[in-house]
């Protein structure tokens, strides 16, 4: 059996060289991606809310990056079990979803995000995160580790980095 995994959409933007992480970061996100195809099953919500957040975000151009060919296969092979795990998502006006943790540390956890989290939480064997692109992350992971939810980071160091200098800043 394949270990699940959710993806956040940057992870793809950042294969597809559309962010300001460096070419080995995109390099390791590439990489991270075609070991998913590999060997892993992608996590989706019932709702398709992040298989439709893909599609919106994915640059669709006539040289298409690893990003874009990843949600491709994705699209085409959905319906197969070997490949994705479907989770429902409650819908929740205070939370989003009531599948997302209460935890004070993620009270101002970016509601955008909060259904990678809660297809994470909602899923049994309770997938790890790849993340990439977004620095709050890094900010929020002790936080996401005392609700159960693990966090992968391909481009540890750079995420760090920007976290550390948004911190800084007082951002």
């Amino acid at each position: 059996m394949k270990i699940p995994v959710v993806i956040d959409t940057n992870v793809l933007l950042v294969a597809d060289g559309r962010s300001d992480f460096s070419r080995g970061c995109a390099a390791r996100c590439g990489k991270r991606l075609h070991q998913i195809q590999v060997e892993q099953t992608v996590v989706l919500d019932r709702g398709h809310e992040i298989l439709t957040e893909y599609g919106q975000k994915v640059p669709h151009t006539k040289q298409p990056g690893l990003g874009y060919q990843f949600w491709k296969w994705l699209i085409n092979t959905k319906a197969g079990d070997d490949h994705c795990a479907w989770v429902g998502l409650t819908p929740d006006a205070k939370k989003g979803y009531l599948e997302f943790p209460d935890h004070d540390g993620l009270k101002n956890f970016d509601p955008s995000d909060r259904k990678f989290v809660a297809a994470a939480a909602a899923h049994p064997g309770k997938p790890e995160i790849v993340q990439a692109g977004d620095s709050r992350w890094w900010g929020w992971k002790d936080s996401l580790a005392a609700c159960g939810v693990s966090l992968s980071f391909p481009c540890e160091t750079e995420l760090k980095k920007k976290w550390e200098e948004k911190i800084g800043r007082h951002v």
